[in-house]
């Protein structure tokens, strides 16, 4: 089976992912194969699960949720056309070329979610941690390195963030 997800944007814009891993990890650390930096987005945000024959989203744990056709979801099996959100971007699920056609603008207006408030137990038991350098592998080897990494650098945070 082919498949992308197929990042929409409001103006029009359409920027295809594709899915050619058994799991594609989408969140905001360096070692998920769609790397989104936003605040919106958790380290490890949800991830899709290719067997061959069909994809699931899974969420995992997210903060402020998973929305698959502006539903709030823990766990989904997809289909051609659905419309998976995350932070404030908006994805068209695609399989075998189907959907063919589609207006990205639209699309992103049909799959932002309502404003939903943050899951208070995530928040609870997911306080920030120090951040730590990751060791380095023996001998130098990047055999854990992915093919692909899309990364989305977004500056939609309502709050002026201090340089680092």
């Amino acid at each position: 089976m082919q498949a992308f997800l197929i990042r929409v944007t409001n103006d029009g814009k359409a920027q295809p992912v594709p899915l050619t891993h058994d799991r594609t990890l989408v969140g905001r650390l360096d070692d998920c194969q769609v790397r989104i930096r936003s605040g919106k987005i958790s380290r490890h945000h949800c991830e899709i699960i290719n067997d061959g024959s069909s994809l699931t989203l899974r969420d995992l744990g997210s903060s402020n949720g998973t929305f698959l056709n502006q539903e709030q979801v823990k766990e989904s099996e997809l289909k051609a056309g659905d419309l998976i959100a995350v932070g404030s971007m908006v994805f068209l699920v695609q399989m075998n070329g189907n959907p063919e056609e589609f207006e990205p603008e639209l699309l992103f207006e049909d799959g932002t979610p309502e404003k939903v408030e943050p899951d208070p137990q995530y928040a609870a038991a997911h306080t920030p941690k120090p951040v730590h350098q990751h060791a380095p592998t023996a001998g130098g080897d990047d055999s854990s390195m992915m093919d692909f990494n899309f990364e989305f650098d977004l500056d939609d945070d309502e709050e002026q963030q201090p340089p680092l």
